[in-house]
């Protein structure tokens, strides 16, 4: 709002009302305030709405509360610079907001399908009641926020107007010259929280405000959290931003969940569901994906389901599958013979779909959403109602940038329901142009639908048809890291000919090694290659984990990484070397003989590490029988020129190997934890007894 001063001096900011009387500064802070206030209660208006219509999964007609089925997901902070480490997070009340100290943009990225949509309309929850109850969010300090789902944006040529137009009433007397003295106002606490960058029509043109604001081209003091997938990361933001990693759901979310909101605390239908994951590894690590662990739960709680899945496409297929007969079930009379087959044929055929889907990925601008009345005459009407009834297609309204001018600037377009489903229906298609014509396929394929991006379509692809997977692989070949992805998208075969399971043998035969600086797509390749070959009783010759083992979880019995990735089930791997040089920690007496017990064809575990320290020593009572009758090596190399190993027989360390013509360094220092203090203790006196020289 401008505001007119004697004189016909005008001003958009506080700053420039300095020689003013006191009478019109304190009438321009009064008019401000009124319209900062006026604004927040539209906007509460828009969010309440917003976080009360939140549908878990998609056949769930019902709506529910977003602070109702919100669960917590694993999340890693990074704070600006290349040299900082990334830190845990152990809640969203802890994700900064750009205070003193803190990045004043941070990005919040993940993998399909983890939940940064839902996370954020968590946050606009907690803003909007923040005054009701007592939150340690840093939340309580943002005076305005502002939420925008970019997807909705394309063609939108400023954030004031994007503002008036998606967010305010149409009858709102607010214009976009209020937002922008508002926003511009430095000392009014403002937010920007963008979702979902990823599917931002406009992210690949240079002069979009989204752009603007990341490069502080624009509102320099406004803070900003962007969310998208880790492999879209705007340009030009390593190094200048904090970065947030959704990491999944593990074992204590998923239980939280359930309880919550799938069973309502009946424990045996909790137990029911739970139970499942330790079963099958497969089903464990493709529901580390919050999306597909809810779908998952709602449906096994709605009806048994087979749970022995061997691949994300039969994984998929079911859940497709469980979509359409739940809404089949719920029909209150029953269907006749004309109607069950008409309800099978939309099931069956979508051959539209899969085209409309495919089309959408591989544009060089991705555009995941449809003009309705188009799309509708696409697919025919029947075919369109049944999957919008169902939730596989979602309608929403976004701004039709072509007539702003008119009094209701709105369009209804329809999308599928998450990127991955849209990847489900284009594999098809891509499956029926492999089959029919692969010739036509343009030959910057592989970059168009890059692989890191859209690794599903590929794995689908083989899952569906057999015949199309060598045709993929050779795609494949053309990519850089991709070694890791072949070898799944074979695997994604239903029936393993003897080929696909030696294309499993060969890279375990060797070491296979998973660090920290890989890409989330390489480590999450590499473990699901590690787990199927054992899964498939093929033996892993060398796991090397480097610089990325966090711990052994008891509870669960598994490894799990600073990714939070988990790796389980290693019942065939024979040597597990852990390099952890630089990071702290402790493996416990009982975490290490779980990892034993767990690889139970282990026949040498190695550490390699100063500060991550393994225990003094295990009495001989609490080793259980089944260990020493193994023929185990553990080894500890501590870097100081010995290297240890326990004996089973009386439970303490020994010096298995010196390294040439070196003496033992031992530093004890008050700032040294006091396991680690024992430990250089116990180092010099076995130093002593094997009369090596020390330097202290």
């Amino acid at each position: 709002m401008e505001t007119v001063f004697p004189g016909g001096v005008r001003s958009q900011h506080s700053a420039s009302l300095e020689g003013f009387p006191e009478g019109v500064r304190s009438q321009h802070s009064a008019s401000l305030e009124e319209s900062k206030k006026k604004l927040n209660q539209q906007l509460k208006t828009k969010y309440s709405r917003l976080t009360k219509q939140v549908r878990p999964i998609p056949f769930i007609k019902d709506t529910r509360s977003i602070d109702k089925v919100f669960t917590e997901v694993g999340m890693n902070y990074k704070p600006v610079g290349e040299d900082e480490p990334w830190q845990r997070i152990n809640s969203h009340h802890e994700i900064p907001m750009g205070t003193i100290g803190q990045s004043r943009i941070n990005i919040i990225e993940g993998d399909a399908g983890y939940g940064k949509s839902m996370l954020s309309l968590r946050l606009v929850h907690d803003w909007c009641t923040r005054d009701q109850v007592d939150q340690c969010s840093q939340l309580s300090n943002i005076d305005i926020l502002i939420h925008l789902n970019l997807r909705q944006l394309g063609g939108v040529a400023s954030i004031y107007e994007a503002i008036v137009k998606c967010l305010l009433p149409l009858d709102s007397s607010i214009k976009e010259s209020d937002v922008k003295q508002l926003l511009q106002n430095e000392d009014i606490r403002t937010l920007l929280l963008f979702d979902a960058y990823d599917e931002y029509p406009d992210k690949d043109k240079e002069d979009n405000f989204v752009s603007h604001i990341l490069q502080e081209k624009l509102l320099q003091h406004v803070k900003v959290l962007l969310t998208t997938r880790s492999s879209c990361i705007p340009e030009g933001c390593d190094g200048l931003t904090g970065r947030i990693k959704l990491t999944g759901f593990d074992g204590r979310a998923r239980e939280d969940y359930v309880r919550k909101v799938v069973t309502k605390g009946d424990e045996e239908a909790t137990q029911k569901i739970l139970t499942q994951f330790n079963t099958n590894a497969t089903l464990a690590d493709i529901c580390q994906a919050p999306l597909l662990f809810v779908i998952y739960a709602h449906s096994a709680h709605k009806a048994e389901i087979n749970i022995d899945f061997r691949s994300v496409t039969e994984f998929f297929r079911c859940m497709v599958k469980c979509f359409h007969h739940h809404i089949r079930n719920k029909a209150q009379t029953k269907p006749t013979a004309e109607e069950q087959a008409q309800f099978q044929k939309c099931e069956d055929n979508h051959d539209t779909l899969d085209r409309l889907a495919y089309e959408a990925l591989c544009a060089e601008n991705q555009q995941l959403t449809w003009d309705r009345d188009t799309c509708a005459r696409k697919l025919g009407k029947e075919f369109y109602k049944r999957h919008t009834d169902i939730g596989i297609l979602v309608e929403e309204e976004v701004i039709n940038s072509n007539i702003l001018s008119q009094p209701d600037p709105y369009k209804t377009e329809v999308r599928l329901f998450h990127k991955l489903a849209c990847e489900w229906y284009a594999a098809h298609h891509f499956v029926k142009r492999l089959r029919s014509s692969p010739s036509s396929l343009p030959g910057n394929l592989v970059d168009l639908m890059d692989p890191s991006e859209l690794q599903h379509v590929y794995r689908f692809a083989c899952g569906l048809d057999p015949i199309a997977t060598r045709q993929v692989l050779d795609l494949l070949e053309q990519k850089e890291d991709c070694n890791s992805l072949a070898v799944l998208c074979a695997l994604e075969q239903k029936d393993k000919a003897g080929d696909v399971l030696d294309m499993v043998r060969d890279p375990v035969s060797r070491e296979v090694i998973i660090s920290g600086d890989d890409s989330r797509l390489l480590q999450r390749t590499t473990i699901e290659l590690v787990q199927r070959a054992c899964q498939d009783e093929i033996p892993v010759s060398c796991l090397q984990l480097e610089m990325c083992f966090t711990k052994f979880d008891v509870t669960s019995s598994c490894i799990i990484l600073e990714s939070d990735f988990r790796l389980a089930n290693l019942k065939t791997l024979k040597v597990l070397h852990i390099l952890a040089e630089f990071t702290d920690g402790e493996i416990t007496r009982d975490e290490l003989l779980g990892l034993l017990q767990t690889c139970e064809g282990l026949t040498e575990l190695r550490v390699d590490s100063r500060s991550f320290l393994l225990p003094l020593s295990i009495p001989p009572e609490t080793i259980p029988p089944s260990l020493k009758r193994r023929n185990l090596n553990i080894l500890y190399d501590r870097g100081n020129s010995l290297v240890y190993r326990i004996s089973f027989d009386h439970g303490q360390w020994e010096i298995h190997d010196q390294h040439a013509d070196q003496s033992l360094r031992v530093e004890i220092l008050q700032s040294h934890s006091q396991l680690e203090q024992e430990w250089s203790i116990q180092e010099l006196k076995m130093a002593a007894e094997a009369g090596v020289s020390i330097v202290m």
